[in-house]
């Protein structure tokens, strides 16, 4: 589904764009931290400031009432013939920490991420995208 370009993309992207949207189709767009392997896409609901318990975050609201997601990794540069991005249109599922495919999640996101050494990302739940559609543009 990748072409070796977009998975090269994607593999050294620090940030993306997650857009989710609830049971009404009201939608939401955040960023996010989030691991690639190549086939799958894991972002945690890590433990940065937030107003809300992991379970009440929009995002993950949205994906449990509407499991149809997008994320866009894109690169802006001056020189617009640097410009590119990669959308990947999928389904997100909420994957609880004792669940199968957590742990190696958590493995790589803190391999990607140096911050992550210090979060308790093995109790808390995460996103998991299984891509249906992906579509990229300019130069990868």
């Amino acid at each position: 589904m990748f072409s070796p370009a977009e998975r090269s993309f994607l593999a050294a992207a620090r940030v993306a764009r997650l857009a989710t949207a609830d049971g009404g189709g009201r939608p939401h767009a955040v960023p996010i931290c989030f691991a690639f392997d190549g086939e799958r896409i894991v972002s945690p609901v890590d433990e940065k400031p937030k107003d809300a318990a992991p379970d009440a975050l929009r995002r993950v609201r949205d994906v449990r009432e509407n499991p149809r997601v997008a994320l866009v990794v894109d690169r802006y540069a001056e020189d617009w013939a640097e410009l590119g991005w990669v959308q990947v249109r999928g389904t997100a599922v909420v994957v609880g920490a004792d669940e199968s495919g957590h742990d190696a999640a958590v493995a790589a996101l803190r391999e990607k991420y140096d911050q992550y050494a210090d979060h308790a990302l093995e109790s808390r739940p995460l996103l998991r995208i299984d891509p249906g559609h992906v579509v990229s543009w300019g130069r990868l």
